[in-house]
Protein backbone atom coordinates (compact mmCIF):
# COMPACT_ATOMS: atom_id res chain seq x y z
CA UNK A 1 0.00 0.00 0.00
CA UNK A 2 1.17 3.63 -0.72
CA UNK A 3 2.64 5.65 1.89
CA UNK A 4 0.04 8.28 2.90
CA UNK A 5 0.70 11.19 5.71
CA UNK A 6 2.31 14.82 6.18
CA UNK A 7 5.65 14.98 7.70
CA UNK A 8 7.56 18.15 9.03
CA UNK A 9 10.80 18.47 7.70
CA UNK A 10 13.30 21.28 9.14
CA UNK A 11 14.27 22.33 6.34
CA UNK A 12 18.61 23.72 6.21
CA UNK A 13 19.36 26.60 4.49
CA UNK A 14 20.75 26.32 0.72
CA UNK A 15 18.49 24.30 -0.38
CA UNK A 16 15.61 25.54 -2.23
CA UNK A 17 12.03 23.97 -1.60
CA UNK A 18 11.78 21.53 -4.33
CA UNK A 19 15.14 19.91 -3.22
CA UNK A 20 13.71 18.81 -0.03
CA UNK A 21 10.58 17.24 -2.41
CA UNK A 22 13.49 15.58 -4.37
CA UNK A 23 15.09 14.15 -1.48
CA UNK A 24 12.34 12.70 0.38
CA UNK A 25 10.97 11.48 -3.16
CA UNK A 26 14.26 10.11 -2.94
CA UNK A 27 14.12 8.52 0.31
CA UNK A 28 10.77 6.91 0.58
CA UNK A 29 10.84 5.94 -3.35
CA UNK A 30 7.57 7.62 -4.08
CA UNK A 31 6.58 10.61 -6.49
CA UNK A 32 3.66 11.58 -5.20
CA UNK A 33 5.31 14.00 -2.68
CA UNK A 34 4.56 18.26 -2.79
CA UNK A 35 5.29 20.87 -0.45
CA UNK A 36 3.12 23.01 1.33
CA UNK A 37 4.65 26.44 0.92
CA UNK A 38 7.68 27.66 -0.16
CA UNK A 39 10.64 28.67 1.77
CA UNK A 40 13.28 30.82 -0.36
CA UNK A 41 16.84 28.94 0.00
CA UNK A 42 18.42 30.89 2.60
CA UNK A 43 15.88 30.13 5.21
CA UNK A 44 15.60 27.23 7.24
CA UNK A 45 12.66 25.85 9.45
CA UNK A 46 9.14 24.15 9.28
CA UNK A 47 8.32 22.55 5.29
CA UNK A 48 5.33 19.96 5.75
CA UNK A 49 5.34 17.58 3.05
CA UNK A 50 2.69 15.68 1.53
CA UNK A 51 3.47 12.53 0.45
CA UNK A 52 0.71 9.83 -1.40
CA UNK A 53 -2.89 10.68 -0.82
CA UNK A 54 -1.85 13.50 1.57
CA UNK A 55 -0.89 15.55 -1.72
CA UNK A 56 -4.81 16.30 -1.94
CA UNK A 57 -4.77 18.36 1.19
CA UNK A 58 -1.24 20.42 0.59
CA UNK A 59 -3.29 23.53 -0.74
CA UNK A 60 -5.58 23.36 2.00
CA UNK A 61 -2.20 23.36 4.53
CA UNK A 62 -0.67 26.56 2.60
CA UNK A 63 -3.41 28.68 4.17
CA UNK A 64 -2.94 27.76 7.53
CA UNK A 65 -0.94 31.05 9.70
CA UNK A 66 2.78 30.93 10.15
CA UNK A 67 5.15 32.24 12.29
CA UNK A 68 9.16 33.03 11.97
CA UNK A 69 11.71 34.26 13.24
CA UNK A 70 12.90 37.40 11.87
CA UNK A 71 16.33 38.82 11.38
CA UNK A 72 16.44 42.31 10.32
CA UNK A 73 19.12 43.96 8.50
CA UNK A 74 19.20 47.86 9.20
CA UNK A 75 20.34 50.86 6.50
CA UNK A 76 21.11 48.18 3.14
CA UNK A 77 18.31 47.75 0.86
CA UNK A 78 18.64 44.97 -1.97
CA UNK A 79 16.88 44.71 -5.44
CA UNK A 80 15.43 40.92 -3.98
CA UNK A 81 14.73 42.41 -0.03
CA UNK A 82 16.73 39.84 1.31
CA UNK A 83 20.99 39.26 1.95
CA UNK A 84 21.27 37.49 -1.45
CA UNK A 85 20.21 40.66 -3.32
CA UNK A 86 22.22 43.43 -5.29
CA UNK A 87 22.99 46.54 -2.83
CA UNK A 88 20.59 49.27 -3.93
CA UNK A 89 21.39 51.61 -1.17
CA UNK A 90 23.47 51.88 1.90
CA UNK A 91 23.88 54.01 4.79
CA UNK A 92 25.62 53.88 8.04
CA UNK A 93 23.72 56.92 9.00
CA UNK A 94 20.83 54.80 11.15
CA UNK A 95 19.55 56.95 13.56
CA UNK A 96 16.92 55.08 15.19
CA UNK A 97 16.72 55.11 19.14
CA UNK A 98 16.03 51.47 19.94
CA UNK A 99 13.12 52.73 22.36
CA UNK A 100 11.41 53.58 19.40
CA UNK A 101 11.26 50.20 17.63
CA UNK A 102 8.84 48.47 19.61
CA UNK A 103 5.99 51.26 18.56
CA UNK A 104 7.25 51.47 14.92
CA UNK A 105 6.85 48.10 14.28
CA UNK A 106 3.48 48.16 16.29
CA UNK A 107 1.87 49.90 13.20
CA UNK A 108 2.35 47.02 11.26
CA UNK A 109 0.31 44.41 13.75
CA UNK A 110 -3.09 44.14 12.04
CA UNK A 111 -4.76 44.25 8.37
CA UNK A 112 -1.82 45.63 6.33
CA UNK A 113 -1.50 45.95 2.16
CA UNK A 114 2.06 44.31 0.71
CA UNK A 115 3.23 44.45 -2.62
CA UNK A 116 4.70 41.40 -3.40
CA UNK A 117 8.41 41.21 -3.96
CA UNK A 118 9.86 41.06 -7.76
CA UNK A 119 11.62 38.24 -6.69
CA UNK A 120 9.05 35.96 -5.78
CA UNK A 121 7.16 33.23 -7.40
CA UNK A 122 3.92 35.07 -7.48
CA UNK A 123 2.36 34.92 -11.02
CA UNK A 124 1.94 37.94 -13.65
CA UNK A 125 0.21 36.95 -16.40
CA UNK A 126 1.06 33.24 -16.14
CA UNK A 127 4.55 33.94 -15.58
CA UNK A 128 6.61 33.92 -12.15
CA UNK A 129 7.75 37.05 -11.19
CA UNK A 130 11.18 35.76 -10.52
CA UNK A 131 11.46 34.87 -14.24
CA UNK A 132 10.94 38.48 -14.85
CA UNK A 133 13.01 39.91 -12.94
CA UNK A 134 16.60 37.36 -13.94
CA UNK A 135 15.54 38.91 -17.59
CA UNK A 136 15.24 42.43 -16.29
CA UNK A 137 11.72 43.49 -16.54
CA UNK A 138 9.77 45.14 -13.71
CA UNK A 139 5.78 44.73 -13.70
CA UNK A 140 3.80 46.88 -11.81
CA UNK A 141 2.33 44.33 -8.50
CA UNK A 142 -0.83 44.79 -6.88
CA UNK A 143 -0.72 45.45 -3.14
CA UNK A 144 -2.15 42.06 -1.56
CA UNK A 145 -3.80 42.06 1.83
CA UNK A 146 -2.49 40.48 4.98
CA UNK A 147 -2.98 40.09 8.91
CA UNK A 148 0.15 40.23 10.87
CA UNK A 149 -1.38 38.97 14.34
CA UNK A 150 1.43 39.54 16.78
CA UNK A 151 4.83 41.37 16.30
CA UNK A 152 7.07 40.55 19.08
CA UNK A 153 10.97 42.14 19.44
CA UNK A 154 13.59 39.85 20.68
CA UNK A 155 16.68 41.89 20.04
CA UNK A 156 18.33 45.02 19.07
CA UNK A 157 21.89 44.90 18.33
CA UNK A 158 22.49 47.79 15.45
CA UNK A 159 21.92 47.60 12.67
CA UNK A 160 20.27 44.18 13.58
CA UNK A 161 16.76 43.76 14.74
CA UNK A 162 15.49 39.97 15.91
CA UNK A 163 11.70 39.80 15.88
CA UNK A 164 8.99 37.18 15.94
CA UNK A 165 5.90 37.41 14.02
CA UNK A 166 2.36 35.70 13.73
CA UNK A 167 1.13 35.99 10.11
CA UNK A 168 -1.64 35.15 8.10
CA UNK A 169 -0.85 33.32 5.04
CA UNK A 170 0.71 35.00 2.05
CA UNK A 171 3.26 37.23 4.27
CA UNK A 172 6.22 38.02 2.86
CA UNK A 173 8.86 38.70 5.59
CA UNK A 174 10.80 40.52 2.91
CA UNK A 175 8.67 43.13 2.49
CA UNK A 176 7.48 43.60 6.11
CA UNK A 177 11.44 44.37 6.48
CA UNK A 178 11.41 46.26 3.07
CA UNK A 179 8.46 48.08 4.65
CA UNK A 180 9.72 48.88 8.37
CA UNK A 181 13.33 50.08 6.40
CA UNK A 182 11.33 52.64 4.84
CA UNK A 183 9.11 53.87 7.43
CA UNK A 184 12.62 54.67 9.90
CA UNK A 185 13.99 56.18 6.56
CA UNK A 186 17.35 54.53 6.28
CA UNK A 187 16.31 51.31 4.78
CA UNK A 188 16.11 47.85 5.69
CA UNK A 189 16.57 44.09 4.45
CA UNK A 190 15.72 40.13 5.47
CA UNK A 191 19.08 38.93 6.55
CA UNK A 192 17.88 35.64 7.80
CA UNK A 193 14.64 33.95 8.30
CA UNK A 194 13.69 30.75 10.44
CA UNK A 195 9.92 29.38 10.19
CA UNK A 196 8.95 28.45 13.58
CA UNK A 197 5.46 27.31 12.95
CA UNK A 198 2.90 25.66 10.23
CA UNK A 199 -0.42 25.80 10.99
CA UNK A 200 -0.13 23.16 13.26
CA UNK A 201 3.35 21.74 12.51
CA UNK A 202 6.15 23.20 15.16
CA UNK A 203 9.88 23.26 14.56
CA UNK A 204 10.64 21.39 17.93
CA UNK A 205 8.65 18.75 16.36
CA UNK A 206 10.75 18.87 12.75
CA UNK A 207 12.75 16.24 11.32
CA UNK A 208 16.37 17.09 9.51
CA UNK A 209 16.84 15.22 6.26
CA UNK A 210 19.28 13.30 7.97
CA UNK A 211 17.04 12.01 10.39
CA UNK A 212 14.26 11.57 7.91
CA UNK A 213 17.23 8.88 6.22
CA UNK A 214 17.55 7.20 9.38
CA UNK A 215 14.13 6.57 10.04
CA UNK A 216 13.79 5.16 6.69
CA UNK A 217 16.69 3.02 7.45
CA UNK A 218 14.98 1.76 10.58
CA UNK A 219 12.00 0.80 8.95
CA UNK A 220 10.07 3.52 11.20
CA UNK A 221 8.25 5.82 8.66
CA UNK A 222 4.68 5.39 9.88
CA UNK A 223 5.79 6.83 12.99
CA UNK A 224 6.48 9.80 11.66
CA UNK A 225 3.72 10.05 9.18
CA UNK A 226 1.13 12.30 10.36
CA UNK A 227 -2.66 11.15 9.12
CA UNK A 228 -4.74 13.52 6.61
CA UNK A 229 -6.79 14.24 9.38
CA UNK A 230 -4.65 14.93 12.46
CA UNK A 231 -2.49 17.46 9.44
CA UNK A 232 -5.54 19.38 8.94
CA UNK A 233 -6.54 19.73 13.05
CA UNK A 234 -5.92 23.56 12.33
CA UNK A 235 -9.54 23.63 10.85
CA UNK A 236 -12.84 23.85 12.72
CA UNK A 237 -14.83 20.73 13.29
CA UNK A 238 -18.71 20.00 11.82
CA UNK A 239 -20.63 16.87 12.37
CA UNK A 240 -22.98 15.65 10.76
CA UNK A 241 -25.88 13.06 11.50
CA UNK A 242 -25.16 9.22 10.05
CA UNK A 243 -27.58 9.28 7.63
CA UNK A 244 -26.06 12.33 5.89
CA UNK A 245 -22.40 10.81 5.83
CA UNK A 246 -23.57 9.34 2.15
CA UNK A 247 -24.35 12.49 0.95
CA UNK A 248 -20.96 14.40 1.79
CA UNK A 249 -18.91 11.60 0.43
CA UNK A 250 -21.21 12.00 -3.03
CA UNK A 251 -20.10 15.53 -2.78
CA UNK A 252 -23.83 17.09 -1.83
CA UNK A 253 -24.23 20.58 -0.08
CA UNK A 254 -25.41 20.06 3.38
CA UNK A 255 -28.44 21.86 5.24
CA UNK A 256 -28.19 23.10 8.89
CA UNK A 257 -30.73 20.37 9.57
CA UNK A 258 -28.12 17.04 8.32
CA UNK A 259 -26.06 18.55 10.81
CA UNK A 260 -24.95 17.24 14.38
CA UNK A 261 -22.35 19.99 15.34
CA UNK A 262 -21.35 23.55 13.87
CA UNK A 263 -18.45 25.36 15.28
CA UNK A 264 -19.58 29.05 16.78
CA UNK A 265 -15.79 30.72 15.89
CA UNK A 266 -16.55 30.22 11.97
CA UNK A 267 -17.17 32.87 9.58
CA UNK A 268 -18.92 33.03 6.36
CA UNK A 269 -16.56 31.77 4.16
CA UNK A 270 -14.24 29.71 6.61
CA UNK A 271 -13.29 26.31 5.58
CA UNK A 272 -14.07 23.67 7.97
CA UNK A 273 -13.57 19.64 8.42
CA UNK A 274 -16.76 17.56 7.86
CA UNK A 275 -16.69 14.62 9.91
CA UNK A 276 -19.23 11.57 9.76
CA UNK A 277 -21.04 9.93 13.11
CA UNK A 278 -17.92 7.96 14.66
CA UNK A 279 -15.36 11.01 13.64
CA UNK A 280 -14.06 10.07 10.43
CA UNK A 281 -12.95 12.89 8.38
CA UNK A 282 -15.22 12.78 5.41
CA UNK A 283 -14.73 15.94 3.66
CA UNK A 284 -13.20 19.06 3.92
CA UNK A 285 -16.31 22.22 2.78
CA UNK A 286 -16.90 26.09 2.85
CA UNK A 287 -19.68 27.30 5.76
CA UNK A 288 -22.17 29.79 4.13
CA UNK A 289 -23.34 30.87 7.42
CA UNK A 290 -21.36 32.60 10.27
CA UNK A 291 -21.71 29.96 13.59
CA UNK A 292 -23.02 32.50 15.90
CA UNK A 293 -26.01 32.86 13.08
CA UNK A 294 -26.15 29.11 12.67
CA UNK A 295 -28.99 28.25 15.58
CA UNK A 296 -31.74 30.94 14.00
CA UNK A 297 -31.39 29.77 10.44
CA UNK A 298 -34.27 28.04 8.45
CA UNK A 299 -32.65 24.49 8.86
CA UNK A 300 -33.30 23.52 5.19
CA UNK A 301 -30.91 26.17 4.35
CA UNK A 302 -27.69 24.61 2.64
CA UNK A 303 -24.86 25.79 5.28
CA UNK A 304 -21.97 23.51 4.04
CA UNK A 305 -20.71 23.83 0.26
CA UNK A 306 -18.37 20.63 -0.49
CA UNK A 307 -14.69 21.72 -1.59
CA UNK A 308 -12.80 18.45 -1.36
CA UNK A 309 -14.38 14.78 -0.76
CA UNK A 310 -11.45 12.80 1.34
CA UNK A 311 -13.19 9.53 2.56
CA UNK A 312 -11.83 6.44 1.01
Amino acid sequence: MELSGVLNINKSGGMTSHDVVDVARRLLKIRRIGHTGTLDPRATGVLPLCVGRATRIAQFLTQADKEYLITMRLGITTDTLDADGKVLSQTDNIAVDPADLPDVLKRFVGEIQQVPPLFSAKKHHGERLYRLARRGETVERQPITVRIHNLTILEIDLPFVRFLVSCSKGTYARSLCDDIGQVLGCGAHLYALTRIRSGRFLIEDALTLQQLEQIVVEGRILEVLLPIGEALGHLPVVRVHPESSRGVVQGSGMAASALLSFPMEVEKGDLVRVLGYRRQLLSLAEVTVAGREFAAIDPHRIVLKPVRVLAG
